[in-house]
Parts: structure tokens; sequence; C-alpha cells
């Protein structure tokens, strides 16, 4: 850091208490326009609260609002240098599906102006036959810094990649959700050859998933008389876009802290303490700790439950789908874990940490022989479960890792010889149904109400059910 930087409000940009620091952030924007060697200071912070997600900062929004609020005094040169990195930290941000991140991100990107229009364009052009595979959703949304320039050769450049992209969902090649906002830039460009491409896009998906905006903006485009133009991020003031995310994210660290390695040790700590755990059989009372830590960790990480969320709904799933499915134990041990959870649950009834745990516990006491059958049931195990059930009654000991190893090959070995002996047996005469074939556009046959490709015809779903 220079001597100049040293001088700034670093402490105020790092603290996560309190309010919005907007004195120190308008501070940074104003060292921004004088210094511009500061941008890659900032950019060298945002990065490193990006690598720490799990501490809480506000590193990662301070940042991008810093630069939109420097935005209206840099010089087009800083503003390209700046959005460029902007854009690539949005990217980024897409594919690790960091919302919060996006949000801010594109907001200052869109604060840089339609000078960072040819970085933006080269980023979607570069994905040309699969638009869905690098660029995200949130970088179409900057084509519509297109209407701000008088470049004819840019807008012109703009107006083929949206409707590129526009032909392709037409198609079906492409989810409708991405050409939301090339549809909004075409009308805002006022191009009126892409009326009926926006008719027909408006057609397809307002009748089946009730999406909208492709008629607005056709609307636009039409110049139907109320019809206004969507309001951008970066259209809106900084203080008004950036509280959006910030007290999102001020959410996520409270629910983070309400389920943390902490609070989990205190609440098993209050429960052993209490009548509550002191009236488990003693067989039962041994393994309270353990099934409790398991509750509470499950819960989190598998329904994004914290343990005031500990509601009915949630207990059942965990009970009769994620324990069986994932905790490697014999009968005895799944005999005891309604009893614990039941007892649990009383217990944070009466200290209010969880007002409905009674009743709560008295349906766990019902669940209590069905969970049991369930876990038992080697149908319903995963994977991993069923790895580690079949070398435990193999007599492998599971906490060595060379025995594992060892009998994960021999399980391998077996499973090749298995296949090599089908593969020599004449095949079968198949049974041939023939159903009508479902087109991508159909109705989902599973009865859903989604169209075919957006549920049990989308690749991600076919990848999940193969698994």
């Amino acid at each position: 850091m220079t001597d100049k930087s040293l001088q700034l409000p670093w402490e105020d940009l790092r603290r996560v208490e309190g309010d919005l620091p907007w004195t120190a952030l308008e501070t940074f924007a104003g060292a921004v326009v004088a210094d511009p060697t500061l941008a890659q200071e900032l950019f060298a912070e945002y990065d490193k609260a990006w690598q720490v997600m799990d501490v809480p900062t506000y590193v990662d929004l301070y940042v991008p609002a810093i630069f939109a609020l420097a935005a209206p005094k840099l010089k087009d040169e800083q503003r390209r240098e700046i959005g460029n990195s902007l854009i690539d930290r949005l990217l980024k941000a897409n594919t690790e599906g960091a919302d919060m991140n996006e949000q801010a991100l594109l907001a200052a990107c869109g604060s840089m102006g339609p000078v960072i229009l040819p970085t933006v364009l080269d980023k979607l052009e570069a994905t040309t036959g699969d638009p869905e595979s690098d660029a995200s959703s949130w970088v179409w949304n900057l084509t519509l810094l297109a209407d701000q320039t008088e470049d004819a050769a840019l807008r012109d450049r703009t107006i083929r990649a949206c409707v590129q992209l526009l032909e392709q969902i037409d198609r079906g090649n492409v989810e409708e959700y991405w050409g939301t906002s090339a549809a909004w830039t075409l009308a805002r460009l006022k191009f009126a050859d892409a009326g009926p491409l926006l008719q027909r896009l408006d057609e397809q998906f307002r009748a089946s998933w009730r999406d909208e905006e492709y008629g607005a903006a056709r609307e636009f485009l039409e110049g139907r008389p109320g019809r206004v133009a969507r309001e951008e991020p970066w259209q809106q003031p900084v203080r008004k876009w950036l509280e959006l995310p910030w007290q999102a994210r001020q959410k996520w660290y409270l629910r983070h802290r309400a389920a943390s390695p902490g609070r989990t040790r205190e609440l098993i700590g209050g429960f052993m303490a209490s009548p509550q755990a002191q009236d488990l059989p003693k067989g039962v009372a041994a393994d309270a700790p353990y099934i409790t830590q398991l509750l509470l960790d499950y819960a989190y990480t598998h329904e994004e439950a914290i343990p005031e969320e500990l509601t009915e709904i949630v207990v059942q799933d965990l009970l009769l789908d994620v324990f069986p499915r994932k905790v490697s134990a014999e009968r005895a041990f799944f005999e005891k874990i309604p009893v614990v959870v039941e007892s649990f649950l009383r217990w944070m009834a009466s200290e209010r940490i969880l007002p409905e745990g009674h009743s709560t516990a008295d349906a766990v006491r019902g669940w209590a022989q069905r969970s049991v059958s369930v876990a038992m049931d080697s149908d319903n195990w995963g994977s991993a479960k069923r790895l580690a059930m079949g070398a435990k009654r193999a007599g492998v000991d599971t906490t060595d890792q060379e025995a594992m190893l060892k009998y994960l090959a021999e399980q391998t070995e077996k499973a090749r010889a298995r296949l090599a002996e089908e593969a020599s047996a004449p095949p079968p005469i198949p049974i041939v149904e023939h159903a009508p074939k479902v087109g991508r556009n159909d109705p989902c046959p599973c009865g859903s109400g989604k169209k075919y490709k957006k549920c049990c015809g989308a690749p991600a779903k076919d990848q999940a059910l193969n698994a």
C-alpha cells in the first residue's frame, strides 16, 4: 500500500458490525478518482474477501459500490479497465452461484457505462453455439448499455448478438430466461425487425410459464401507451441497490451463526445437562450427544434449517429419508435415534428455543418404528452408505483407510467380472412398448405441469437420475 492509501479508512471497510459505512465508501470513491492505482488495491481486497466467504465480511459488496460511486467522475479509460475486471468477477460469481455478489457486481458494471460494451460482447460472442456455457444471464443484462451509445457499429453488433440468442431460444436450444435482457435491449434500441420474434417468444412462454417479459418488451418496442422500460440496477442510486445484497448477507450471517459449531456445542451441552437427557435410558444416553449432533448438522446441510426451524416437516424428512440414506449404522443405533430426538425436541420446547417442540416430539414418537424399518431397508441407502455397510458386514474396519481401499478394489473387481459375464450371455428378447415420443415443449408425462424439457427431459435431471 502507498502512504496515501494507508490513510484511508480500511478498518471501516472491513468492519462487520453496525450500519453501512457510507462515509468510508464515499471517501474511497473520491480516492479512486484521484489515484487510479488504488483500484488494484481494492480488487485485491475483494479477492481476499472472496476466498474466505465463511468469515463474515462485506468487503466484496463494498468494493463494487465504491467503483459505482466513483464512476461519474472517472475517465473513460479508467471505467473500461475497472469494468473489465468487474465483468471477470461477475462471471466467476455466476459460476459459484454467489447471488449477492452478482447483484452488486452487475450494478457496478452497469455504472461504468457503454465503454465496457466491447468487452461484454466479446464475452458473449465467445459462447456462440452454447450461450449457457460460460456467459451468465447477468452479463446479458449489460447489453442494455447499448442504448447509451451513439456508436452505430457497436449498436449493430449488440443487436446481432441479441437476435442470435433469441433465435436459439425460439428453436428450443436455449432456456427462455436467458433471453429477457436481450429482448429488452432490442426494444430499447427500437429494432423494429425484432417484433415478430418477440411476439413468437411471448406466445410460447406466456402461456406455459407466465413469463411476461417478452410481451412487455414487444409492447415497449411498439410504443404502447403506458409501457415503460424496466429499471436496471445501475440506474438506481448506489444507496438503494447496495442495501438489498447487504441485508441479505447480514441475514445469512445471522443464520450461519445460529448453526455454527459453537452454537451446536452449546445446545448439546444444555440438553445433556437437562432433566430430559437425564431421563434417557442408560444405553441410549451414551449416544445422545452424537445423535443430537447429527440432527443439527444434517438439518442445516440438507434442509437449510437452523435449530429454531426444526419443524415437523424438517424432522420427518431427516428421520425418514436423510438418516436412512446417509447414516451407516445397525438397527440398535437407529432404534435410539427417535428416542433421543424426541427428548431433545421437548428440551428445546422447555427452553423456548422451539415453541412447537412438544407437538413435533409427539410426531417423532409416532414415526419411531417406521424410521427404523426404512433405515434397515437397503433400497433406501445411498451409495456411500451401501459401501460402508457392506464393509462392516464383511468384517472390515471402516476406520482403517488401507483396509477400506482393499475392500473397494475387491468390490470393483467383482463388479467387472459380473459385467463381463452378463456381456457374454445371449441378450434377452426385448419387450418393446411403443409409447408416443414426448416433444421438448410438450407437458411432462410425470404430471408436474412443466414442459418436458424443463422437467424430466432436462439434462441436469437426467444426470441426477442416472447418478
